[in-house]
């Protein structure tokens, strides 16, 4: 029996009674079938492992649907494109993409992870970095090498000077002093790049992906962001080597960038990825306000975010600052409010008096409702959001085109929500159900329990076609 063992927790991942073992997703999935995928980390990496996006789209699914439904040349659109997986997929495939976030840490991580570079370019770019980071580095060896060590505030002060630093509240709470000099200091060295933008935005898109690893943050990509009492206890015997750990990253992002290029070399022409920050649930405006089609895309492959799961506008809260995507609280706090699937959903956001016409769900929110009225009003929120999405939805398909929808099921205050199942019924006021499958997650950043019970184990894939 297929057995996987997870690096970071050190348990067995292993098929269960009913999972089909496959190599890869057959060509035609069997109706209701849940298979273990034993390739599942097969395929080349590309870009796709440039930031540690929390419940990341499998790219094995994104293959196969490319695979079934995808032809080069004709648009695919993914409406929740998080960090750009169907995107990398079909770029390598000849195919051109439109991919649409609200989370702006998500959208400038698809842009790098889409915008195919030199890989010699970048190494000279990095060549001039490692030149102007030496000095500071090597001041750094010796206090890096002590666990829990820092600076003074008044050595903080002094080394600022000419430094621009985010205004992120509680600062010395979530990184030590030096560390945020340091990534000053390489926010700074970026803009010495030279003239193009789309090499200083790729090396900001990888100090983006290690600010969490050396902050004093709980690490766990789904945790929101929080120095949890086990975190706190490391940080106490722990070293952080910034600028190792940043040259690190783009050493790893060039070579998979190479191998983005190297797969593009086949390709007659490059096909263009286009990533939109913008608001899902007014897609079309969306697409019309950026100057793209907003109708007739033969393939759409998307993920929308699970219920009261992830909350990315809390997650991705330091790389935001870091970054420059927000500058103040207020900012933060009105982003927040736009995600779907965000945990808190304020009583004057939307009018929830409309009950759903599906008996099973109104009884499990409702259930829900008694327990605990605000995740109760979170979860009628969430699918009354993804009812308006898949109304607006055929709008934008080609009349005979297909929209390939993965979700996950969730538990909250102890009452099962079968994503799946009402999405499932929702999307039939709109679309017939062509097929519908799942497959089994072995991606331990994928099980979390959170606030999602005992966490998502499978997700389920529904292929539409519109009436």
């Amino acid at each position: 029996m297929a057995r996987e063992k997870s690096k970071t927790t050190g348990r067995h991942f292993r098929p269960e009674a009913g999972h089909k073992i496959v190599e890869r997703l057959p060509p035609c999935p069997r109706r209701y079938q849940t298979y273990w995928i034993e390739s599942q980390n097969a395929g080349p990496r590309l870009t796709n492992y440039l930031f540690k996006f929390p419940a990341k789209f499998h790219p094995p699914v994104v293959r196969w649907a490319l695979g079934k439904y995808g032809r080069r040349g004709s648009p695919v659109l993914d409406p929740f494109t998080g960090s750009g997986t169907t995107q990398v997929e079909a770029m390598a495939r000849g195919i051109p993409s439109v991919g649409v976030d609200i989370d702006p840490v998500a959208c400038l991580m698809a842009r790098a992870k889409t915008t195919p570079l030199d890989p010699g370019v970048l190494e000279d770019a990095l060549l001039e970095m490692r030149r102007q980071l030496d000095a500071p580095r090597r001041a750094r060896e010796i206090l890096e090498a002590q666990p829990a060590a820092d600076i003074s505030d008044r050595r903080f002060a002094l080394e600022s000077v000419g430094l621009s630093i985010p205004s992120i509240p509680n600062m010395f709470h979530w990184f030590r002093r030096y560390v945020v000099i340091d990534l000053a200091r390489i926010l700074t060295t970026l803009d010495w790049l030279g003239p193009d933008g789309a090499v200083r935005s790729f090396f900001r898109a990888c100090l983006g992906s290690v600010i969490r690893q050396v902050s004093n943050a709980d690490p766990a990509p789904v945790s929101g962001v929080e120095v949890t009492r086990i975190q706190a206890e490391k940080n106490e015997t722990r070293c952080i080597a910034v600028y190792k750990t940043f040259l690190a990253k783009c050493e790893q992002a060039i070579g998979d960038m190479k191998g983005l290029t190297d797969s593009l070399r086949c390709i007659d022409e490059q096909p263009e990825a286009h990533v939109i920050q913008g608001d899902t649930l007014s897609l079309i405006d969306t697409l019309r306000s950026h100057g793209l089609p907003e109708s007739d895309y033969p393939l759409v492959i998307t993920s929308p975010p699970y219920c009261r799961a992830v909350e990315y506008s809390r997650r991705h809260r330091l790389e935001m600052y870091w970054l420059g995507l927000i500058d103040s609280q207020v900012a933060h706090i009105r982003l927040k409010h736009r995600y779907l699937g965000r945990c808190l959903v304020r009583q004057g956001d939307w009018d929830e008096s409309a009950p759903f016409r599906i008996t099973e769900m109104n009884g499990s929110i409702k259930r829900i409702e008694g327990l605990a009225p605000e995740k109760g009003r979170t979860v009628r929120h969430y699918f009354s959001q993804i009812d308006s999405f898949l109304k607006c939805l055929p709008a934008v398909l080609k009349r005979n085109g297909t929209a390939v929808v993965v979700v996950g099921d969730s538990v909250c205050e102890g009452v099962r929500i079968p994503t799946s199942k009402y999405i499932r019924s929702l999307a039939r006021r709109y679309f017939r159900i062509n097929n519908t499958f799942s497959y089994a997650l072995r991606n331990h950043y994928m099980q979390y329990g959170l606030r999602n019970g005992e966490g998502i184990k499978e997700e389920t894939v529904i292929v539409l076609k519109p009436w």
